[in-house]
Parts: C-alpha cells; sequence; structure tokens
C-alpha cells in the first residue's frame, strides 16, 4: 500500500489528541477505494490557507514523518476556477470547484478528465459550522452516503461523523505522537479512523478552509 502504510502509524492509539482513537468503520467509506486500505487510523498535516479558493498551492504532510502524500494546486485567475488535488506525485484524484449560482456555499468535486460529478459539499444554516459531503460510496456498498462535518470554523476544529453520528475524522490544532507536539497557527491535524478515504475528508477540510476565508 506504500503511502497509506507509513502513514498508519505505529499503534492505534498513536495519533489524536486526549480523545480516544477513532475506530474502524464496518465497510469502507469514500470515492477512491485506494486510500480506504489504511488499517490503523492516519493523521495529517494540513497547511491553513489564507487566501482566496483559487491560487494557492501546498503539499499535505503526514503529520508523524512529514512524507507528501497530496498536493493541492489552485488557478490563480479566479473563484470560477477549480483546485486539483493530486497525489504525491501530480496524478490528479479530482478537481474541486465551488458554484457561484448555489444559495449555500457548494463545491463539487469532478473526475480528473471530465466535468462528471464524483462528490458534493454543501454548507447549511445551523448553529457553528456544518458542511455534507454527498457522494456514491464506490469504496463500499456503493450507495448514496453522507459524511457530516460540525465545528469551529476559524479554529479549524471540528468532528466529522456519518449520516448516522458515526466518528470518522476530527480536524484539531494539536496532536500528539511519542509526546505532544504542538504546531503553529498555520496548520492543523485532520485524523482519519480505518477505513475513510483519506481523499475525501482531505476535500472536506479544503471547503471549510474557504469557508473560514470568506468569514474573514
Amino acid at each position: 500500500m506504500g503511502l497509506l502504510t507509513n502513514l498508519a502509524g505505529k499503534a492505534a492509539g498513536g495519533f489524536g489528541s486526549a480523545s480516544a482513537p477513532l475506530a474502524p468503520v464496518p465497510m469502507p467509506i469514500g470515492v477512491i477505494p485506494f486510500y480506504t486500505q489504511h488499517q490503523q487510523q492516519i493523521a495529517l498535516k494540513v497547511r491553513e490557507s489564507k487566501i482566496s479558493f483559487s491560487g494557492d498551492d501546498f503539499t499535505i504532510k503526514d503529520a508523524v514523518t512529514g512524507q507528501p502524500m497530496f498536493k493541492v494546486k489552485g488557478s490563480a485567475v479566479s473563484m470560477r476556477d477549480s483546485k486539483a488535488i493530486t497525489d504525491a506525485n501530480g496524478q490528479t484524484l479530482f478537481k474541486l470547484k465551488k458554484k457561484l449560482l448555489a444559495i449555500h456555499s457548494t463545491y463539487v468535486g469532478t473526475s480528473s478528465n471530465s466535468d462528471d460529478p464524483i462528490f458534493t459539499i454543501k454548507s447549511s444554516l445551523s448553529f457553528g459550522t456544518k458542511l455534507t459531503a454527498t457522494f456514491r460510496n464506490v469504496a463500499g456498498d456503493g450507495k448514496e452516503t453522507e459524511l457530516i462535518l460540525r465545528g469551529n470554523i476559524l479554529d479549524r476544529n471540528a468532528e466529522i461523523t456519518t449520516s448516522g453520528g458515526v466518528p470518522v475524522a476530527r480536524i484539531s490544532r494539536s496532536f500528539m505522537n511519542a509526546g505532544e507536539a504542538f504546531f503553529d497557527k498555520q496548520t492543523y491535524i485532520l485524523t482519519i479512523a480505518p477505513g475513510v478515504d483519506a481523499a475525501l475528508l482531505l476535500a472536506i477540510c479544503i471547503c471549510l478552509d474557504e469557508k473560514a476565508n470568506e468569514s474573514d
């Protein structure tokens, strides 16, 4: 499994803050099966974006080793342009684009070589921040599936659950691994349960980041 094996860490309890480790899901959840293959929770270090949805390129790294896992490439032209989420070698996994005419902020993930939608991520009015990702679970049972993010948009502190309330990921400013490590205020940690698509969860984080930019 290559990079996913390296990202898996040494023990199920080795990631996260004081929260309990995230439990494996009953079946894989996601749009890219390869990125659901990790058998332990994984943690990614994400740099907070300070500018708009377009025009910002950065690398997503393993929070333990610093090894590159994903790259995010944006267009510097306008909000009408999309971000490309690639693997560490630069191969495009999907494109992420904001729909400008939607009542609530709506982001669409499309395949690398067409405009065919793979998933949508929508914001909604609620107490705090709420984003809902909807997709066909091609990594699992093939059914329409929802993942829901709730949390604090400005602090990048959130939990992502299934529609039934089962936690599958956490976003936090802090991280513990062989002793507590503190990161600067421009980074945060995405911790992902075993069996959940790391690429899809990264897309949800990028949309959270964009919403925070809108609120600045």
